[in-house]
């Protein structure tokens, strides 16, 4: 497990296939796309990759970060298992919206799941690790 790097006011840390994200705030369209980068670095190295994002702080993303992350992610296509706990109703609500555009919009599959701990995170990604994701065909 790699420590935690900063990510704006964000921060992130890898471990292994997965990468945990504590959010503060509202995204910005250079931490989203630095997320990014990370995040596809991950799926390269194990031909998929996992994210929980503790979004009790979160906030939402700026229309600036929605279009560029939209951008990259049709020029990066891969798959992503997200688990997100500690959100609010608004905040589920931003993520199932984006991530259903981000999927009509592009060849990147992003599956999101909505728990309400860290633990049950965890739980639910070691269960979907049995059986990964297969990628994306591009």
């Amino acid at each position: 497990m790699q420590p935690w790097q900063p990510l704006g006011k964000h921060r992130f840390r890898v471990e292994e296939d997965l990468v945990f994200v504590i959010a503060q705030g509202e995204i910005d369209a250079d931490e989203i796309i630095s997320l990014c980068e990370h995040v596809f670095q991950i799926y390269k190295k194990y031909g998929h990759v996992y994210e929980i994002v503790d979004a009790t702080a979160g906030g939402t993303m700026s229309a600036e970060a929605r279009r560029r992350n939209a951008e990259w992610l049709r020029r990066n296509p891969f798959q992503v298992l997200a688990v997100v706990f500690g959100a609010s109703g608004l905040l589920r609500t931003v993520f199932s919206l984006m991530t259903n555009a981000l999927r009509l919009l592009g060849r990147t599959e992003i599956q999101t799941h909505f728990v309400a701990s860290e633990a049950e995170a965890r739980a639910f990604v070691a269960h979907h690790r049995i059986t990964p994701p297969k990628s994306p065909t591009p």
